[in-house]
Order: C-alpha cells, then sequence, then structure tokens
C-alpha cells in the first residue's frame, strides 16, 4: 500500500495483450468470391458420357460448387417430349465432389439425388431448385415450343443450377475446407446420362447438353484488422467435414426391417427415397412406403410415424404443398416416394438453421435401423448427411 499523501501510480500496461488476445472470428476477415473453372458441351447418345475431371484450382477456403446445366433439344414440333420421373436433373447420370486425397465428400450421386440434396439439405433461403425463373430454371414438355430466355425453347429443353455443398453454417463458415494446394485438388466427376434414361418420350432430334461450373470460396484473410487486431486465419474447427453418402437396400414384399449402415458420425440429414421393382417412386414407390414408419435408435423408437403426418412435417419444415407433377415440374412440390427427416433445425424454424446440438451422433456400433412394413418388392435408397468434426470431438462444433 502506498504511504499516505503518496500518488498511486496507474498499473503498467502488458504490451503483448494486444497481441496475445483472442483472434476476432474468421468471417469478419473474409469475404466470398467466386469463380468460373468450367464450360463442356455434349450431345446426348444412346451411352452414358464422362465429362471431363474439373481440378479445382487453390482459392482460399472452399465452400461450395455451383453446377449450371442447359440443354437444348431439336424437336420437329410432332413429337410430344416427355422427361421420365426424375428428369431433367437425372440427365446427370453421376456426380461427385472428392476431397484432396480422391475420397468422395459427396456422392457418387445421380442429378436427381443432388436435387434432392439441394431440396431438403438447408443450406440457403431458397431449396427447391424448380422454385426459380427462366433462365435458371426451366423445362419444356410437349410438342411445342415456350420463350425462355435466352430464346425460345422446343420440347426437350431444361436448364438448371444445382449446388455441391461444402460448408455446413454461412453464420460462422463452419465446414469450409483449405483450399490452397495446387497438387492436391478437391475434383468434381461428372457423367452424362442416356437419351432414354433421360426422356420417356424423346425429341425428334438431337439434345445438346451445356455444363458449367462456379467455385465459391473464401479468400485467406488478413493477419489483422485495420486497427490491427489479430484475425482468426480459419474457419472453427477446420477440417470438420460434412459428408452426403448414398445406400440402395433391395427390399422384399411385406420385409418389416432394413438395418442402416452409414454410422460412426453426427448425423445431419436422413433422406428416405423408396422405388418399387420397376425402379419407379412415383407409380407404386410412394404407396408402398411403410404407413407407419419406425426409425429405430440404440433401444429407443426414435420416430414412429405415419405417412400422412410426415407428409404435413414436410409442408411445415420446407413449405413443399403442392402435388408432384411430372408433366407440369411443379416447383415447391413434395417428391412422391421421398420422406426427409433433418437434424439441423434446431436454432429457427427452417432446417439448416441450426446450432449443431441437434445432430444425432452415433458411433461405429450404433444401431439405427428402419422399421415398418413395406407394400412391395423395390429398392429404398437412403441418402446421410452426416458431420465429422475437427479431431473427432463434437465439442470443437458445438462449443458447450
Amino acid at each position: 500500500m502506498a504511504a499516505p499523501g503518496a500518488t498511486a501510480q496507474a498499473p503498467t500496461q502488458n504490451k503483448g495483450n494486444a497481441q496475445n488476445a483472442k483472434p476476432r472470428p474468421f468471417r469478419i476477415g473474409v469475404q466470398s468470391k467466386d469463380e468460373i473453372d468450367y464450360d463442356v458441351t455434349v450431345t446426348g447418345t444412346t451411352s452414358t458420357q464422362d465429362l471431363p475431371v474439373l481440378n479445382l484450382p487453390p482459392a482460399g477456403f472452399l465452400r461450395g460448387v455451383y453446377v449450371l446445366v442447359e440443354t437444348t433439344a431439336g424437336n420437329t414440333g410432332t413429337v410430344s417430349v416427355q422427361f421420365n420421373p426424375d428428369g431433367p436433373f437425372i440427365v446427370i447420370q453421376s456426380i461427385s465432389l472428392e476431397d484432396v486425397n480422391n475420397q468422395p465428400i459427396i456422392g457418387p450421386f445421380s442429378g436427381y439425388d443432388l436435387y434432392l440434396v439441394n431440396k431438403f439439405g438447408g443450406y440457403v433461403f431458397t431449396n427447391d431448385p424448380r422454385a426459380s425463373s427462366s433462365p435458371s430454371w426451366f423445362a419444356v414438355t410437349g410438342a411445342g415450343t415456350t420463350a425462355a430466355s435466352p430464346g425460345t425453347a422446343q420440347g426437350g429443353a431444361f436448364s438448371f443450377v444445382l449446388r455441391l455443398p461444402v460448408e455446413l453454417v454461412v453464420r460462422d463458415a463452419l465446414g469450409a475446407l483449405p483450399n490452397k494446394s495446387g497438387t492436391s485438388m478437391f475434383k468434381v466427376r461428372t457423367r452424362i446420362n442416356t437419351t432414354a434414361n433421360l426422356y420417356a418420350t424423346a425429341p425428334g432430334s438431337t439434345w445438346v447438353t451445356r455444363v458449367r461450373m462456379e467455385q465459391v470460396n473464401w479468400w485467406d484473410p488478413p493477419q489483422a484488422d485495420l486497427r490491427g487486431r489479430a484475425l482468426a486465419q480459419n474457419p472453427p474447427a477446420v477440417q470438420t467435414t460434412q459428408y452426403w453418402s448414398k445406400a440402395s437396400f433391395a427390399i422384399a414384399a411385406s420385409q418389416s426391417r432394413q438395418p442402416l449402415e452409414r454410422v460412426g458420425f453426427l448425423i445431419r440429414n436422413l433422406i428416405f427415397i423408396l422405388r418399387d421393382s420397376n425402379g419407379s417412386r412415383t407409380a407404386s414407390g410412394d404407396a408402398n412406403f411403410p404407413d407407419p414408419f419406425t426409425l429405430q435408435f440404440e433401444s429407443i423408437q426414435l420416430i414412429v410415424r405415419l405417412k400422412t403426418i410426415w407428409i404435413k412435417k414436410i409442408a411445415e419444415l420446407y413449405g413443399y404443398t403442392a402435388a408432384e407433377s411430372v408433366a407440369n415440374q411443379t416447383a415447391n412440390a413434395r417428391d412422391l416416394g421421398v420422406y426427409p427427416e433433418p437434424f439441423c433445425h434446431d436454432f429457427s424454424l427452417l432446417p439448416g438453421a441450426e446450432s449443431r446440438m441437434g445432430y444425432l451422433p452415433t458411433s461405429a456400433a450404433s444401431r439405427l435401423e428402419v422399421q415398418g412394413t413395406f407394400g412391395g418388392a423395390g429398392t429404398l435408397e437412403v441418402l446421410t448427411n452426416d458431420v465429422s468434426p475437427a479431431n473427432g470431438d463434437d465439442f470443437a462444433i458445438i462449443g458447450r
């Protein structure tokens, strides 16, 4: 204590405080940037066609890749063109996004599978790829023509945009992956489908598809902001990775259970698709879906749900209230035979507004099983979206 009457001295400032302070969040120091990487045109045939592999150039932190598909069709006007039920997205027979070690992050998927990932994955405000205006979305059926920007499109022509999602949460950039190597690069592999698989009734002449891709990244942040305060150099829990994978199970009529094999990570989304013995989800796949449907997790019946209630929940969660029409390509419609279950709607009303606390944690030994009576033989397809947190610790992405 200072002597009576003595002047107190101000405490000595620690000049290292500024340097030792916790860096400001990554998102403060970065902006999103787009880069056009790819432009390939092919003429549709009776065979599938592999497109050149896209090697994504280094550009900071990868957020995702947009895929623009534009198809023109030469139709004489006498052919009433119709797409197959998964068209026109099924023009992509296979697409996958691979990491720098050539391991798939997304897929391999059909274009229709990727459409479902976009529609139900919870990544943007308007999720349905069909809920857009020309020229980013249109699909022309019948024998006539329709106005499409630019120009006039004949029966069989279409355009759509899909996204290969990498980043999980735009709010803090969780899940964006370092993309800095010019030798070990992320890759997109794409295969175009056959005429018969795309069209139920094909155009009278050739159809030509142009595929363009655009990667979206965060740039590398500066070391400090304008006032010299340190900025985080990586997204939170960097190397946290989300995966989208597909499993297909042969289902017998009246089968009552089917174990699911994709466990070991934090499950963010499950999408169930039932197809009948002819591969159709629209003919009787939807009718054959178990009612009620049960999802068994460990010793708990996590879901026991009537099909009609599930359809209502799809409307509540996503706003998809219209009836699917293959002929009219209806936007914001429920897809027949498709039943999503999100675990990423614990922060706000829309799936994708997430705090990461609602993910379903699984181990390699977890029991995850579909139960219920299937109305006929067919195939159960399961799209699984799971998250591998940095260092395998979910505390890294939740922080509580």
